[in-house]
C-alpha cells in the first residue's frame, strides 16, 4: 500500500512541475515561430531607417496600416498593423498584395516621431502590452519595446515596458551595439514629489539601462536621421537657497554609448541649500554652451560666483533648441538684457566646448537672423559643403517662402511690393494655408499639404524648390513650368501618424480618404515614369488630366437627355462601384437579385443598357465610351485599365479578413441600388419539382401511418383476447408406480 501511494505522490509532484513549467513558458513575452524564407533576407544595406517602412537588401518592411494600442494584440493574430514585407521586386512590378508578415504583432506609438528600425538581423519596433493587471485587464496602454528576426523565428522579450506609449525613443547601434535611447517624462527616481524629465540608453544586449541625465529642461533628436545616436538637451541651473531657477541655462550633448556620469565639483553648493540626501545631479554629458556670463574660474553645473572684477555688466544667456540634422543644431540665444531670440547654428565638434565663455564669444555676431522664433517649424537646405543654403518656411499670410542664407545672414521678410526680382527671400508656393510635409532632398521635391482642398487629411502637393531665380515661380496659368507647384491625385493621407515617405520611387501613405477613413490601410502610388525616373510636375499634370476626366465622364450619365434614367438607372452609381473594387463579378450576381426584387410597375434598376456600359467600362476600347483609357498597368498580377483607380494608386499590403469583407460591402452599400427580396410561401419558394416530390412522400407517409395504425389495432385486439380468456386448471399428477428399490422401514 504504501508503495503504491509513493507512486500516486510522485505522479502528482510530476504533474504540478509539469504545469509550472507551463505556466513559466507562458509568462514569457518572447517567441519561437516557423521562419519565413526568401534569398538573403538578411544581407543589404539599411535605408529610411525609423519611418513607418524600411528598407533592407531585397526586402521593404513597412507597418500594415494603422491600428490603435487598444485593439487585440495577441501573438500571431494582427493583421491590420503588423509588420509586413514585400520583396523590391514585386513592389517595383505592383505586385502589392504578394507579402508576407514579419512581426504579427502591432507595431505602435503614439509619438509618431519615430518608427520601426532595421540594424543586422532583427527590426525593432513598439508594440503595445498584453500583460494583464490583478484584476485581469490588458495593459494595453504600456508600450513594450522588442525585436523581431527578420525571418520572424525569433521575437524577444520585452527590453523594457513604457507605462506612457508616447515616449520619444530612437533605436540606435553604436560599433556594433543596438541602444534604446529613450526620455522618461514625469519619471520619479527619488520619490519627488514632482516628476521629472530624464533621459535614458539601454543597452538591448546587456539589458543595462544607464541614466544618461536627470532632470533635463528640454532635448532634441536628430530631425532627419533616426539613427543618430547623439541627443541634445538643456539644464537648468538651480538657486537652492531660494528653490527657484536662475535666468541662464547650460546646453549639453551626450551618445547613447556613454555609461559613466561626470565627476562634477559641487564644493560651491555647500551652504547653500543642497541637500545631500534630497538633491540629486546626474549628468553623462558635454557642455557645449555655458549660459552664465562672466569669466568662469572652473566649470561646474552651477556657475553663479561672479569674480569681483566681472561682476557689473555681466551677461548671461539663456539658449533654446530648434532643430537638430545633418549634424547642425540649430538654437536661438537671449540674454538678460536682450529679448531677441538670435537663431544660431553649432556643428557637432565644431568648436572645442572646454571653454564655454570663448564658445560663447565664437557665437558673437555670427547669428543667421535677429528672430528665429519660428526656427523649429523650417526646413533646412544644406550645400555641398554642410552649411546651411536656406531655409525653407510656411507664411503665415499663406503660401510658402524659401530664404537664402547671403554673407551667412537670412534675411527678414520684406513688406508688401518689395519681393524684387533679385530677392533671395521669395513665395515658392504662392497662397493657401500650407502645411510641410518632408524634403526628397535626392529630387529636391517640396511635398506640402494645403488645407481646404477638399482632403479629409493631408492633401500631396509638390514643387521643387531648387530654384534661386524668384521669376521662375511665377504664375503661369497656360503653360505651367517645372516649377509650378502640383498637387498628386486626390491623394489623403492621415493627419494623426507617420508622414508619407518616398520608398523606391514610390509614394507610400496611409490613406484617410473617404472610402478608406474607417480601415486606414497603407497605399502606394507609384510616381515614376516610363523610364523608371521620377515623374517632372508635367508628367504629374498629365496623370491628373487622365483622373480628372474619368470623375467628368462618370458624371455625363447623370445627363437626363443623354442617357434617359428609365433605361438607364443607377448607371452613375454603378460605375463609381466599377472604379473603387475593379470588381467583374458581383454585378452580376447582384443585377439578378436586385431585378427580381423589383416589383412589375419599376423600371429596371439593372437594365440591360446599363449593364453594356459597365461592361464597356471595365473593357475600354475603341468605339466605345472609355477609348480615352485603354492604359494600362499590371496590378497584382491582373491587367488593369485607367478606368479604375488601382490604375493610379493601389492597396499596399492586405487588409484583415473582416475588413476585406466590411470593405466589401461599404462599397455595395455605397453604391449599389438596394433591394428587399419578395417574401414567399414555404410552398412558393420549394419550385414545382420540390412540390411533386413533396407530395409523392407524403402520400408515402401516410401509406406508413395508415398501416403502422392497422397492426397496431389487429395487435391490440389479439392481446384482449388472449388476456380475458378463463384460465385452465391443471390436474396433480400421481406417481403410483411402487419403488421398490427403497426399504420404508429401515429408511
Amino acid at each position: 500500500m504504501s508503495r503504491r501511494f509513493t507512486k500516486i505522490i510522485c505522479a502528482i509532484l510530476s504533474a504540478v512541475v509539469a504545469s509550472g513549467i507551463l505556466l513559466a513558458a507562458g509568462c514569457s513575452k518572447g517567441h519561437t515561430d516557423t521562419p519565413l524564407s526568401g534569398k538573403d533576407i538578411f544581407t543589404g544595406e539599411v535605408q529610411s531607417n525609423g519611418g513607418f517602412a524600411v528598407e533592407k537588401g531585397n526586402y521593404i518592411y513597412f507597418i500594415n496600416g494603422v491600428q490603435g494600442n487598444s485593439a487585440g494584440n495577441d501573438y500571431g493574430k494582427p493583421v491590420k498593423g503588423a509588420i509586413s514585407r514585400i520583396s523590391k521586386t514585386d513592389y517595383a512590378a505592383h505586385n502589392y498584395s504578394n507579402t508576407q508578415i514579419v512581426v504579427p504583432q502591432i507595431a505602435y506609438s503614439a509619438n509618431h516621431n519615430a518608427g520601426i528600425f532595421i540594424y543586422g538581423d532583427e527590426v525593432y519596433y513598439g508594440t503595445p502590452s498584453t500583460a494583464k493587471n490583478a484584476d485581469g485587464v490588458v495593459q494595453y496602454q504600456n508600450l513594450e519595446m522588442q525585436s523581431t528576426k527578420l525571418d520572424r523565428s525569433r521575437t524577444s522579450a520585452p527590453y523594457i515596458s513604457f507605462s506612457d506609449s508616447s515616449c520619444e525613443y530612437r533605436y540606435v547601434e553604436v560599433e556594433g551595439t543596438v541602444y534604446l535611447l529613450y526620455v522618461a517624462n514625469g519619471e520619479t527616481l527619488y520619490d519627488e514629489s514632482t516628476g521629472v524629465t530624464n533621459i535614458h540608453s539601454l543597452n538591448t544586449k546587456t539589458g543595462k539601462n544607464t541614466l544618461l541625465v536627470y532632470n533635463v529642461a528640454s532635448y532634441l533628436f536628430d530631425d532627419e536621421d533616426k539613427t543618430n545616436p547623439r541627443i541634445y538637451y538643456t539644464m537648468n541651473v538651480k538657486n537652492y537657497a531660494s528653490g527657484s531657477n536662475y535666468g541662464y541655462n547650460q546646453l549639453y550633448t551626450v551618445t547613447a554609448d556613454v555609461t559613466d556620469a561626470n565627476e562634477y565639483d559641487l564644493s560651491a553648493l555647500k551652504g547653500k541649500g543642497w541637500d545631500d540626501d534630497n538633491d540629486h545631479y546626474i549628468n553623462c554629458g558635454q557642455l557645449v554652451f555655458e549660459g552664465r556670463g562672466g569669466k568662469v574660474d572652473k566649470t561646474t553645473p552651477f556657475n553663479y560666483d561672479y569674480p569681483e572684477e566681472d561682476s557689473k555688466n555681466a551677461r548671461s544667456y539663456t539658449y533654446t533648441l530648434k532643430t537638430y540634422l545633418n549634424g547642425t543644431l540649430v538654437f536661438t540665444r537671449s540674454s538678460t538684457d536682450i529679448n531677441e531670440q538670435y537663431l544660431y547654428i553649432y556643428k557637432d565638434g565644431a568648436i572645442d566646448s572646454s571653454d564655454p565663455i570663448a564658445l560663447n564669444t565664437a557665437l558673437a555676431n555670427k547669428e543667421l537672423l535677429k528672430n528665429g522664433s519660428s526656427a523649429d517649424t523650417y526646413k533646412y537646405i544644406f550645400d555641398n559643403n554642410g552649411d546651411i543654403k536656406a531655409v525653407i518656411k510656411t507664411e503665415g499670410s499663406g503660401g510658402i517662402s524659401i530664404n537664402y542664407v547671403e554673407n551667412g545672414k537670412l534675411h527678414e521678410k520684406k513688406t508688401d511690393g518689395e519681393n524684387l526680382e533679385n530677392s533671395k527671400y521669395f513665395n515658392i508656393v504662392k497662397d493657401g494655408t500650407a502645411t510641410i510635409l518632408f524634403l526628397d532632398r535626392e529630387s529636391n521635391f517640396l511635398y506640402y499639404s494645403v488645407s481646404g482642398s477638399g482632403a479629409n487629411g493631408y492633401s500631396i502637393w509638390r514643387v521643387d524648390y531648387s530654384s534661386e531665380n524668384y521669376g521662375d515661380y511665377a504664375v503661369y496659368e497656360f503653360e505651367p513650368t517645372p516649377y509650378t507647384p502640383v498637387r498628386i491625385l486626390d491623394l489623403d493621407a492621415a493627419t494623426d501618424w507617420y508622414l508619407p515617405e518616398i520608398i523606391e520611387g514610390q509614394l507610400i501613405y496611409a490613406s484617410a480618404s473617404s472610402d478608406m477613413t474607417l480601415y486606414s490601410y497603407i497605399l502606394a502610388c507609384d510616381l515614376r515614369n516610363g523610364e523608371g525616373e521620377p515623374m517632372s510636375n508635367a508628367e504629374i499634370r498629365t496623370l491628373n488630366e487622365l483622373y480628372e476626366s474619368i470623375t467628368e465622364k462618370i458624371d455625363e450619365y447623370s445627363n437626363s437627355e443623354k442617357y434617359p434614367s428609365d433605361k438607364y438607372q443607377n448607371i452613375t452609381n454603378i460605375l463609381k462601384y466599377a472604379f473603387y473594387s475593379a470588381d467583374t463579378t458581383y454585378v452580376y450576381k447582384h443585377q439578378k437579385k436586385v431585378n427580381a426584387a423589383a416589383s412589375d410597375n419599376e423600371n429596371i434598376p439593372f437594365s440591360d443598357e446599363s449593364i453594356a456600359e459597365y461592361e464597356a467600362f471595365l473593357n475600354p476600347a475603341e468605339g466605345n465610351n472609355w477609348k480615352d483609357f485603354t492604359a494600362t498597368k499590371t496590378v497584382n498580377g491582373k491587367t488593369v485599365y485607367a478606368t479604375y483607380r488601382s490604375y493610379y494608386y493601389s492597396l499596399l499590403g492586405n487588409m484583415s479578413s473582416s475588413d476585406t469583407k466590411a470593405y466589401a460591402n461599404s462599397l455595395v452599400t455605397s453604391y449599389l441600388p438596394a433591394y428587399t427580396e419578395k417574401t414567399q410561401t414555404w410552398w412558393e419558394s420549394i419550385g414545382t419539382a420540390g412540390r411533386v416530390f413533396f407530395v409523392i412522400g407524403m402520400c408515402l407517409i401516410g401509406l406508413l401511418v395508415i398501416g403502422g395504425i392497422t397492426v397496431l389495432v389487429i395487435f391490440l385486439v389479439q392481446r384482449k383476447k388472449r388476456v380475458s380468456a378463463p384460465a385452465k386448471r391443471r390436474r396433480i399428477r400421481v406417481d403410483t408406480t411402487d419403488d421398490k428399490s427403497i426399504d420404508v422401514y429401515n429408511n
